[in-house]
């Protein structure tokens, strides 16, 4: 990929969300801009938990879905209607009829990373089932949720199905950078004329009585000792701050839509924005073992750059930092290694704590909300974040108000526990 225009360059058409939002889920690009560029949190629960809640409207959904019969909807476990609600908006704002075959020949990848719970809750009743009662019915049932969750519990089955895709379908999981990854992987796809068409969606489902559990078990794995990242129910995370002490979890699922340009241009598409590169690398760590110095980010934020842009020409970076002490001073190093003595005034953002920690669709989040950035030119702001920590070597635009600003290019960081790394290159709308 590189940044002279071409036919095969690899556009954002369309973005769609299934995300935690206030009354009901975030869902259009509309409503995604207005929560991060006002710094909201949806994170805060009625009974004082701090967990990213999805609720599906399962009566909505199967209206917007009658192609799929409710008998087999019912079977669908959460994450895979978090991928098919976001697939749809993401349709919508990219004016694609995907009943009318729009999508029929497109690329359908999905990310994963931590999908146990719908695993659990699928597997678990097929192995209690008392085979000498249950019904042919119920067992057919269990059977089917048993395929599509625990042996096949991939988002980009269902869409797929839904859209009668014959391209290319597969699933990509790397932890967090698993979204960020795929993205380089269907840029590159569009670029060498594979397909004219990429979806790319990141999905992800906890249980939050699961999380309780976990944290507990977490608190006894460390006691005595430093935590490098910890998990939080009961306090907000807060990226990038002072006080930052650990992470929310969040479900939910974010869609993109890449085409080429002369696809795009063809069906006159609006253009959110194109993707100039894409690399991911990883710290030659011996274990799961965070890398405080970046090594790995930065090597693979770099060779993104390379015979591109200069360090200058960056005017933005969405940053990856989940609200650990740890993460920040990563960060830290890494924006410092990358622009010098320039990173104290660069704008480096994450909305993390505005939709919690997702994991899979994370890369697909940053991605989004820097191209709605280029396309509004204003700098969102890193959310709970009051206090900038002094490991922070940037600007993390504390507060809930947007900042005015021109951004030609921008880089959107992913990495993961493990220390896989993966940096994106982005263009505007005309670039």
């Amino acid at each position: 990929m590189n940044t002279t225009k071409g036919p095969r360059d690899p556009l954002v058409t369309g973005m769609g969300f299934c995300l935690p939002g206030r009354t009901g889920p975030t869902a259009t690009p509309e409503q995604f801009w207005s929560a991060v560029s006002n710094g909201e949190s949806f994170l805060s629960q009625d009974d004082g938990t701090y967990f990213g809640s999805v609720r599906i409207d399962m009566d909505e959904t199967t209206e917007r879905l009658p192609e799929i019969p409710p008998r087999f909807l019912d079977k669908y476990s959460d994450i895979h209607l978090y991928g098919l609600l976001a697939l749809l908006e993401a349709c919508d704002d990219a004016s694609l009829d995907w009943r009318a075959g729009a999508l029929s020949g497109a690329a359908v990848l999905a990310a994963r990373n931590a999908t146990a719970d719908a695993i659990v809750d699928t597997y678990l009743p097929v192995l209690l089932a008392d085979t000498r009662v249950v019904s042919p019915r119920e067992a057919r049932s269990l059977l089917f949720r048993n395929v599509l969750n625990a042996v096949m519990s991939d988002v980009e089955t269902v869409q797929a199905g839904l859209v009668g895709s014959t391209g290319p379908s597969y699933t990509l999981s790397c932890g967090c950078a698993s979204s960020s990854v795929l993205i380089g992987n269907a840029a590159r796809m569009i670029s060498a004329g594979e397909v004219d068409l990429v979806v790319v969606t990141g999905a992800d489902y906890w249980r939050e009585s699961r999380l309780r559990q976990y944290v507990e078990l977490e608190e006894r794995s460390v006691e005595g000792a430093e935590p490098q990242t910890a998990t939080l129910m009961d306090t907000p995370m807060r990226p990038y701050d002072e006080r930052a002490s650990g992470l929310n979890y969040g479900n939910g699922a974010a869609t993109l839509i890449l085409e080429s340009r002369e696809h795009a241009q063809r069906r006159g598409a609006r253009v959110h924005g194109r993707v100039l590169a894409q690399v991911t690398g990883r710290n030659a760590q011996p274990n799961l073992a965070l890398d405080l110095e970046g090594t790995g980010a930065l090597r693979s934020a770099r060779s993104c750059m390379a015979g591109r842009v200069s360090p200058e020409e960056i005017d933005y970076v969405n940053g990856a930092a989940t609200g650990d002490r740890a993460f920040n001073l990563m960060e830290g190093n890494v924006v410092a290694g990358l622009f010098g003595e320039r990173a104290a005034s660069l704008p480096v953002t994450v909305q993390e704590a505005v939709f919690g920690h997702s994991g899979a669709p994370l890369g697909v989040i940053g991605v989004a909300a820097t191209l709605q950035m280029m396309g509004h030119g204003r700098i969102a702001p890193t959310a709970n974040c009051e206090k900038p920590a002094d490991a922070c070597t940037f600007d993390p635009v504390p507060g809930t108000t947007a900042r005015p600003a021109r951004i030609d290019r921008a880089l959107s960081l992913n990495y993961t526990i493990g220390s896989v790394a993966s940096a994106i290159l982005l263009g505007g709308a005309d670039d």
